[in-house]
């Protein structure tokens, strides 16, 4: 597998930073795969989106993944964050996939985490499948709980504050809290006709497992849910058995 830096340009002009994950054995075209991140946080995904994309790479799919504006390596200040934002930016991430000369374009598909299963579903993406790990289909509630634990920094008039594990703080202002409640998630996966697979970590402190049920049950295609044993939020420690999951889930979706 070899891995390269790639870019584009968002609706703001700001440039978003990606890679681009090849395959070994060589193809005219590949299926690829978008990777979408959580809220707030990177492309890697603390590690478990490096897993993932090594694994899919190693079973034939070119696999995409970039910072969302404000995020990692891409222009921005997140505090201008809104869920449209980052839908628009994913929608600019797939056509720009899409237009690849090394991509089937007929066979592309996701793999979103936590807040960017909030973002796909926001967008209702025309793809092959669909990945959910650690969904969130109520986002206000659960990211302003998240807030709020964190010292109490939720402010929904204002600038809210975030301090994370590492030391760091994620600031948003009020547009993000009001942009949330022009989406009703749950009705909106109903429109999506592509087969899901739904992972859940067993040990997840952060996000209920119950968040996964309005996405499940609205789903009118094909769909699959399996609850990770001992894996946390970000799957971890048992992320290679859920990349190994992934990979062969998708195998059985879109044919090479």
């Amino acid at each position: 597998m070899a891995e390269v830096k790639i870019s584009i340009k968002n609706d703001s002009g700001e440039t978003l930073s990606g890679l681009k994950a090849i395959p070994t054995a060589k193809k005219d075209k590949y299926p690829a795969i978008v990777l979408v991140h959580g809220f707030g946080v990177t492309k890697e995904e603390y590690g478990l989106f490096d897993i993932i994309s090594k694994k899919l790479a190693s079973s034939g799919f070119l696999v995409y993944r970039f910072d969302f504006s404000g995020c990692g390596g891409s222009e921005g200040d997140f505090i201008n964050t809104t869920i449209t934002k980052q839908k628009d930016e994913l929608s600019k991430i797939i056509d720009s996939v899409r237009s690849d000369p090394d991509v089937d374009a007929d066979n592309v598909g996701i793999i979103a985490q936590s807040f960017g299963t909030s973002v796909t579903v926001a967008l209702n993406p025309d793809v092959k499948a669909i990945v959910f790990t650690g969904s969130i289909s109520h986002p206000k509630n659960i990211i302003s709980n998240i807030f709020e634990i964190s010292g109490n920094g939720y402010n929904p008039l204002g600038i809210s504050e975030m301090k994370r594990s590492d030391g760091s703080v994620t600031r948003i202002d009020s547009r993000f809290w009001d942009d949330l409640d022009n989406y009703d998630l749950p009705s909106l996966i109903g429109k999506s006709k592509c087969p899901f697979l739904f992972l859940n970590g067993s040990e997840d402190d952060k996000v209920p497992v119950s968040e996964t049920d309005d996405y499940f049950s609205n789903v009118s295609g094909i769909k699959e849910r399996i609850i990770v044993n001992g894996g946390n939020h970000n799957l971890y420690p048992k992320r290679e058995d859920a990349a190994k999951l992934i990979a062969d889930w998708f195998k059985k979706i879109i044919v090479f």
